[in-house]
């Protein structure tokens, strides 16, 4: 099953060194985008590593630091968006995880509850 993500930035030279980290992965058509400016975000969530039991690995943020996190007032202005195969998913959250990334909060539930 292949999945589509969207990961978002504050900056467009965070979006460009993440999708720079992802050309190691599987992933196909990624593309960065910027956002349009709005007065708002949607509901985001730091991108976390996963392990296959869905609990988040160690060293990475826990949900009390993503509730605190998504409580800010910080303003993303650039997206990267790709597809990725079920199979390769933790491999590119991995990736992720270690960049400026955000996940909307429809991602982030899925995530968790795979």
């Amino acid at each position: 099953m292949e999945h589509h993500l969207q990961a978002y930035f504050k900056t467009e030279s965070d979006a460009e060194s993440a999708l720079a980290s992802l050309q190691r992965c599987p992933i196909r058509d990624p593309r960065i985008d910027a956002i349009p400016d709005t007065d708002r975000n949607p509901f985001l969530l730091p991108a976390l590593s996963f392990s296959s039991s869905s609990a988040p690995q160690t060293g990475v943020i826990t949900d009390r630091d993503v509730i605190s996190e998504a409580d800010s007032s910080e303003t993303f202005h650039y997206l990267i968006e790709f597809y990725v195969n079920e199979s390769d998913r933790e491999e590119v959250l991995s990736v992720l995880s270690k960049t400026e990334a955000h996940l909307d909060k429809e991602a982030y539930e899925k995530i968790i509850n795979n």
